[in-house]
């Protein structure tokens, strides 16, 4: 995994399951920060990298995120989609809030693709 990955899903607070697979980052920086990870996980790993990672919202099927997606990964074209959007305190992990937008894919149930989108506002 690059260092600009393991970065994003620290600054995020994402704890991947095994067997995932970072297949890109996006990185934003201006006034405020946005990192945007796409990841491909084993199909009975989801409810594990929700967990794991504190989610405190269910996934809703078929809403969508209108955040900038990792280049060569547009969520929009996702067939099986369920989203969901949560928020990290500020403390002393982390200077200031971070909201955190996820959007799992599950158009191939093989190898569903999370999308995650962690950013302070």
């Amino acid at each position: 995994m690059s260092t600009q990955a393991a970065t994003a899903l620290d600054f995020g607070g994402i704890v991947l399951p095994p067997g995932a697979e970072v297949l890109g980052v996006l990185d934003e920086r201006g006034i405020d920060q946005l990192y945007a990870v796409v990841v491909a996980v084993e199909p009975d790993t989801v409810d594990s990298l929700l967990a794991d990672s504190g989610f405190t919202k269910a996934l809703q099927p078929g809403r969508q995120v209108f955040l900038p997606p990792v280049p060569g990964f547009d969520p929009d074209r996702g067939t099986d989609i369920a989203s969901a959007q949560d928020a990290l305190p500020a403390g002393r992990v982390r200077p200031a809030k971070v909201t955190r937008e996820v959007l799992v894919d599950r158009g191939d149930p093989d190898r569903p693709v999370v999308h995650l989108w962690l950013f302070t506002t």
